[in-house]
C-alpha cells in the first residue's frame, strides 16, 4: 500500500518528464531555431538569424561573427527560391525543378508578390555578375570574413576564402537568369564558374580528391593544405547539381561530362558520413551534423535515390531509411549524436530547465491545495 502511495506521489513528475521529452523530441528543430534567435538577441540585439532588404537581399547575423555579414551562398540560395516562386515552372529538368531539400532550410524569405519576386531573382543574379573575382588564378565569390571551423586547419577559415558550393551552385541561378532574361553575360559567367569548380584546389579551384574520386570542396582557404580540407557532404551534392545543370543545358558530350563522376563519388563515399546507422556527419573532420543539416542530408539523399541510378541500391536505401527515422525523432538523436557546441548545451539546458520549472510549479500547486 505504501509503495503504491509513493508511486502515486512521483507519477505527476514522471508525466512531466514524458510530456517535456515528447515536446522537445517532436519540436526540437523549432526550439533550436528559437534558441538560435535568443543567442543572437543576447549577443547582437537581433532576434533573427537573417534580415532582408526590399530586394530580398539576405544579411546574416551570427554569434560567431562580430558584425552583420553577407554570405554569397545565401545570395544564391534565395535567388533560386525567388526564381522558383516567381516563374513556377513545373519541370523535371535539373535546371528548373523544385529544390526538394528546401523544407530543411531555415529562415524563409519575406512574402513578395510575383513582380517583386522576378525583380529579386534578377537582383540576385546581377549581384553574381558584378561580384565574381579572379583570385588565385580562378573565378570565385569571395568570403571576406573569418569563419570559425572546428577541425579545419587552425580551426578557422581566414578571409578571403571561397566556397566550391557557392561557385558551382551559382551556375544554376545564372543559367536560370540566362534562360529567362536572355543576357549573354549570365551564360559567360557560368563558363568561368564551371572551370573554377572543376580546377584543383591547389591551383586555385575547388576540386579535391576523396578516396581517389573527385570531390568539390565547400570551404577552401588558400592558406590551408589541400589534403586537410573538410569534405562537406551537402556542399558536394549541391555543387554536383550545379555542374549537372551546366552540362545538361549546354548539351556537353557524355564522354566529357564530370557530373557522372561526381555522382559516383558521392555514392561511393556516402557511408563515410554515417554515424552508427542513426545520424549523419556534416563533414569528414569530426563534425556531426546539427538538426538542420541532418534534415537537409536526408532530403538530399532521398532526392538522389529518386533520380540517380548510382543510389538505387539496397545499402543506400537502408541508409536513407535510418537517417529518416532519426529525423522523425530528431530531438532524441540530436542529443545522442549532435555536435558539441553552445547550441547543443543550450538545447539540453532548456530541456532540463523545462522539467525543473514545471516540476516546481506542480509542487507548489499541490502544496497550496492541501
Amino acid at each position: 500500500m505504501r509503495k503504491t502511495k509513493n508511486i502515486m506521489k512521483i507519477m505527476p513528475y514522471i508525466i512531466i518528464v514524458i510530456i517535456v521529452s515528447y515536446t522537445f523530441n517532436q519540436y526540437a528543430y523549432e526550439l533550436d531555431e528559437f534558441n538560435g534567435n535568443v543567442r543572437n538577441l543576447a549577443m547582437k540585439g537581433k532576434f533573427t538569424q537573417r534580415d532582408f532588404n526590399s530586394n530580398g537581399f539576405p544579411l546574416s547575423h551570427s554569434p560567431r561573427i562580430p558584425e552583420p555579414f553577407l554570405s554569397p551562398f545565401y545570395v544564391v540560395h534565395y535567388g533560386i527560391i525567388y526564381s522558383s516562386l516567381s516563374l513556377e515552372k513545373d519541370n523535371t529538368n535539373i535546371l528548373w525543378r523544385a529544390d526538394s531539400s528546401l523544407s530543411g532550410w531555415n529562415v524563409p524569405p519575406p512574402k513578395f508578390n510575383k513582380e517583386e519576386l522576378i525583380s529579386n531573382f534578377k537582383f540576385s543574379a546581377d549581384w553574381l555578375l558584378n561580384n565574381i573575382k579572379l583570385f588565385h588564378g580562378e573565378n570565385h565569390y569571395l568570403y571576406n570574413f573569418d569563419w570559425p571551423y572546428k577541425g579545419y586547419e587552425n580551426n578557422k577559415l581566414s578571409a578571403p576564402w571561397w566556397s566550391g558550393l557557392t561557385d558551382a551552385y551559382a551556375i544554376t541561378l545564372l543559367l536560370r537568369a540566362y534562360d529567362y532574361f536572355g543576357d549573354d553575360k549570365y551564360l559567360s559567367t557560368t563558363h568561368l564558374l564551371y572551370k573554377s569548380s572543376l580546377s584543383p584546389a591547389n591551383q586555385g579551384g575547388s576540386l579535391t580528391i576523396l578516396d581517389n574520386m573527385p570531390w568539390i570542396e565547400e570551404y577552401v582557404d588558400p592558406k590551408a593544405s589541400p589534403d586537410k580540407l573538410a569534405f562537406v557532404l551537402n556542399g558536394m551534392i549541391y555543387s554536383t547539381y550545379g555542374i549537372e545543370s551546366f552540362e545538361n543545358y549546354l548539351n556537353i558530350d557524355k564522354s566529357k561530362r564530370m557530373s557522372e563522376n561526381l555522382y559516383k563519388s558521392i555514392s561511393s563515399n556516402i557511408f563515410k558520413f554515417d554515424i552508427k546507422n542513426e545520424w549523419s556527419s556534416y563533414d569528414l573532420v569530426g563534425n556531426p551534423a546539427n538538426m538542420k543539416y541532418h534534415r537537409i542530408h536526408t532530403l538530399l539523399l532521398k532526392d538522389l535515390i529518386d533520380r540517380n541510378q548510382h543510389f538505387k541500391n539496397k545499402e543506400i536505401i537502408n541508409l536513407y531509411n535510418n537517417w529518416n527515422r532519426s529525423v522523425s525523432n530528431i530531438g532524441y538523436y540530436y542529443i545522442k549524436h549532435g555536435p558539441i557546441s553552445w547550441a547543443y548545451y543550450h538545447f539540453i539546458t532548456m530541456y532540463l530547465l523545462s522539467i525543473l520549472v514545471l516540476s516546481i510549479i506542480y509542487f507548489f500547486i499541490r502544496k497550496n491545495a492541501k
